[in-house]
């Protein structure tokens, strides 16, 4: 395979043939996994990784087309550290729960199966091939007996993804889509949320709801409706899962990392699955792709296009949202600026 030195002396001759200015980058390491044809580069930061992808990705796209392989990934190592540390937090918190004994004894052997993944990424946070192979290889899994857990499921990327991990890590998944109507859950999400669900055979129920007050002051431009319509669903999850007896359940978040990747309500345990397991969007695109979960083009629901169609003051609410996950390192920037540019 190539050397640090070859991969360099690359670069600088595909930046040149595009007319990019000279620059020499920096590499740290590099690794290649022979099983899926991939090349990962690990620079010093950032700026070394901007050289090597190059404007709108064009050097990486030329490099990896010269080296002849199936894809190039490349992470700085400030971006590492982080994400290591959120990984540590994560196992911290799962220990925590252990402990004090907040585990019921039937959930034991898939919260052993967490911890044991969490400890996989943790020594190999550059790879972000580990979730979707373990996902691959345990998707069929049987599940342990008394470990129900319901997901809130509404079709996006990040709760599919959710699902598919809660069932390989062993729980016995109950799938529910708070349903508001096609203002706020459209055809798209409905075709997500339904092909997933034939492809695992997973339990699945829609909630149809009223949740008429929030979208007439969302269009009447008294709110932005994202914090109450979250708030709402949460609550409609949560009271079916009481109902149920089912200590825990699951959701997409991908902000809440660490300690607040595991938290508690009356007794019941929410895991932000994505967030416990420092999950990026492109890891996830690249799991829930195979499951016929279509990426949803632009930014929020169509309540929320039509908000900042009417009242481009809370365009910005939104952006911010965009903001923070770009800055928690869940969003690369390009992928950023295309967002923003839906709002």
């Amino acid at each position: 395979m190539y050397t640090k030195d070859e991969i360099i002396e690359n670069v600088i001759k595909i930046r040149k043939e595009i007319g990019h200015e000279y620059v020499k980058p920096e590499i740290r390491e590099i690794y290649y996994n022979d099983d899926t044809d991939e090349l990962t580069i690990i620079t010093p930061d950032r700026p070394e990784k901007s050289i090597i992808i190059g404007k709108g990705g064009w050097v990486v796209g030329k490099l990896r087309e010269k080296l002849q392989i199936n894809s190039i990934h490349v992470v700085s190592y400030t971006d590492i550290i982080l994400k290591e540390y959120q990984l540590q937090l994560a196992k911290n918190n799962i220990e925590k729960q252990k402990k004090n004994k907040q585990i019921p004894i039937s959930y034991i052997p898939v919260f052993e199966n967490i911890y044991e993944l969490l400890k996989l990424k943790h020594s190999h946070a550059y790879d972000n091939n580990i979730i979707i192979n373990y996902i691959k290889k345990n998707i069929n899994r049987t599940p342990y007996e008394n470990a129900d857990v319901t997901v809130a499921l509404s079709g996006g990327v990040d709760s599919s993804f959710s699902l598919l991990l809660a069932k390989a890590l062993g729980f016995n998944v109950h799938a529910f889509s708070v349903d508001p109507g096609t203002i706020i859950l459209p055809k798209q999400f409905h075709y997500n949320i339904d092909n997933l669900i034939k492809k695992t055979e997973i339990q699945h129920e829609y909630l149809e709801v009223d949740m008429k007050q929030i979208i007439d002051d969302a269009l009447g431009g008294k709110i932005h409706p994202c914090g109450r319509c979250s708030s709402f669903i949460e609550k409609t999850i949560h009271k079916k899962t009481a109902n149920m007896n089912i200590p825990i359940m699951i959701y997409g978040d991908l902000l809440s990392t660490g300690s607040q990747a595991i938290t508690f309500n009356d007794n019941i345990m929410r895991i932000n699955l994505p967030a416990l397991m420092r999950m990026e969007k492109n890891e996830i695109k690249n799991i829930v792709v195979d499951y016929d979960v279509k990426k949803i083009k632009g930014y929020g629901c169509p309540l929320v296009v039509q908000v900042h169609h009417k009242y481009p003051q809370y365009r910005s609410f939104s952006i911010q949202r965009v903001l923070r996950e770009t800055r928690a390192g869940i969003l690369e920037p390009g992928e950023a600026l295309d967002l923003i540019n839906t709002i």
